[in-house]
Order: structure tokens, then sequence, then C-alpha cells
């Protein structure tokens, strides 16, 4: 069985890895995003998936678009690009393309070129959390399970048939890592069994029910930003797990970003005291132990580890004795 990957993340990677111990499938090209400039030094990195498949000697392609421009008058050079790019996959007599977490959408032209469709991996069971950031979003929704599904593609972005499913169950303390790491050993099999399926012709695709479709989007910069005085401390530590370690969470604290690393959520409810708002930091001692609490719309957060613009992480109880007016702030 002969393949082509569409793949850029650090989960892809560990997917590859996965599939790579499979005798039976010939992974013939792998096909990443560009490699591009990171951090302020603006150092160019390759993908993780694309370092793996130079390991491996498995061609690597990163086209910068894979439809042609819808300008009058496209660029030349490009255009041809593209061509043969769109050459060299029919060329390859393909089985399948799969893509997970690419980052492109994928044109006609690419979902035609396999002799078997395009097969897509989605984080989430379909059709609830299509497009961007499915575990993301399930986490902060207080979901109790999620899955993985592989699907046919189409180019409308996670709408097509549905092959097969495997649930996932999300613990109150699962990050969105957590649910990677639970997933990344699950995948290889799912998706090699669910190849081997459709060349046998012993599986059914199942539309996917558009009435009971859910969406969510790219994560932008105001889903990362908290408010103590609007939001409750289980959204706020639901919105720390699913943003972990990535892009996390943030307020301000004296005009400067406060990133909250780590934390806990407890619903001790502090409405009885008059003198204590949304927002306000309260420094509580049990048994010669400290904590510091913020108190939230609804129940208090339990600080663990900080992190104050240009400063190092540390933990919640130095950066007190760093900043002793801290226990005096109101959020």
């Amino acid at each position: 069985m002969k393949i082509a990957f569409f793949w850029t993340g650090e989960f892809s990677k560990s997917i590859l890895e996965g599939i790579l111990s499979y005798d039976d499938i010939d992974v013939a090209l792998i096909v990443s995003q560009p490699d591009k400039p990171v951090w302020r030094k603006k150092e160019i990195l390759s993908t993780p998936v694309k370092a793996l498949a130079l390991e491996k000697n498995i061609e690597v392609l990163q086209p910068e678009k894979l439809k042609p421009s819808p300008q009058p008058f496209p660029q030349k050079a490009g255009q041809e690009q593209i061509s043969v790019f769109y050459k060299k996959l029919r060329d390859l007599n393909l089985d399948f393309i799969v893509v997970v977490a690419y980052g492109k959408i994928v044109p006609k032209e690419v979902l035609e070129a396999p002799k078997h469709w395009c097969i897509n991996l989605h984080g989430s069971i379909l059709p609830a959390y299509r497009w961007a950031s499915p575990i993301q979003e399930s986490i902060k929704a207080w979901d109790t399970k999620t899955g993985l599904t592989v699907m046919y593609m189409s180019e409308w972005m996670d709408e097509w048939d549905i092959l097969s499913i495997w649930e996932v169950e999300i613990d109150i303390t699962d990050k969105t890592p957590d649910i990677f790491n639970k997933s990344v050993d699950i995948w290889p099999s799912l998706l090699v069994k669910t190849l081997k399926w459709v060349l046998d012709w012993t599986v059914k695709a199942i539309p996917q029910d558009d009435s009971q479709a859910t969406y969510c989007s790219k994560i932008e910069k105001q889903d990362w930003e908290i408010n103590f005085e609007t939001q409750t401390a289980k959204e706020i530590y639901d919105r720390f797990r699913a943003y972990y370690p990535w892009p996390g969470i943030y307020t301000y604290y004296k005009g400067k970003k406060f990133a909250i690393e780590d934390c806990v959520f407890d619903k001790t409810d502090l409405s009885w005291d008059e003198e204590l708002k949304a927002g306000d930091v309260v420094e509580i001692e049990e048994d010669h132990k400290k904590q510091i609490w913020v108190i939230c719309k609804l129940w208090i957060l339990i600080l663990k580890q900080v992190k104050l613009e240009w400063k190092k992480t540390m933990d919640i109880l130095s950066f007190v004795n760093w900043n002793k007016e801290f226990l005096d702030y109101k959020f």
C-alpha cells in the first residue's frame, strides 16, 4: 500500500513513527508546510515531520501553495510549481493520501490524485468540533470524552463521510498534551486498519449529520486572555487545560502580561464575605501551608506557577516573596 502524507505538527510526527512500523505500508512522500523563522532570533527550523522524514530517507515536498492563484494574472513561476506538484502526486501512483493537521485547504486536484481518494484524521467525534482546534474546544466545553475520526476528505473541511471512530476519555485534570498522548498510540493502528478495510471493501462510509455539526475556529489572541470578573474558576481552569502548553492563558499585572502556567480550581464559595470581590488576590494558610487564591465570578482559582512578562517562570510563593504588593492586588 503506497501512501503520501500531508502533515506538519509534532502530533503528526508521532503518528508517522507508528505508521512506519508497518512493513506493508510504503510511505512514498511527505508533504509539509515550508520551514519558517521562529522566535525572536528568526531561526529557520524544519517542521517535526520533515525532520523525521529526512532521517528515514523519505522524500519531502514543501509547496508554498496547493491551489492556483485566483488572480487574473498569476505569476507564471508559481503556477508551474503547482502544476509540477500535481504531476508528482499522480506519477507516484498512490493508493491514498493521508492528511493530518496540515494547516492548508486541500484542493480538488490533490484529492483526486490517489487511486482511493484522500483520507483525513481528525481529533474529534465528527460532526462535533469541525475545523481547527477540536481537542481544545472539547476540553473547554467540559466534555468527558472526545475521539478520533478517520474520514474521506472533500473540499469542504471535515464534512465528508466517516470511515471509523475511536473514543478517548477526558479526565478532569487532562490537558491538551494528555489527550494527544492518549491518542497517539491509537492513531496508527486505527488508520492502517481503516485503509485496509477500504481496499477490501469491508467498511461502509457513513454520511455526517450536518444538523448536529459544531465548529471550532483557529485559536486567537482573545482566547488566551482571562477575566476573573466575568469567568468562573472552572471556565478559567478548563481554558488553562485546553491551551497548555501553547498559547497558555494570561491576564495583566501592573500593565505587564501575567501568564498563569499552573493552577487548579476549587469550589470554595466566598460570596458571603462582602469585602471580597472577583479579581481579589487572597493569601490562605492552612496546616502551615500557604496558598494564593484569586476570587473569580464563581469559586476560586489557586495559583501554582506564574510568569511575569520578561521574567522567568516562578512558583507562586516565590513570586509573592519578590512581589509583596501582589497580595493586595485586584485584577
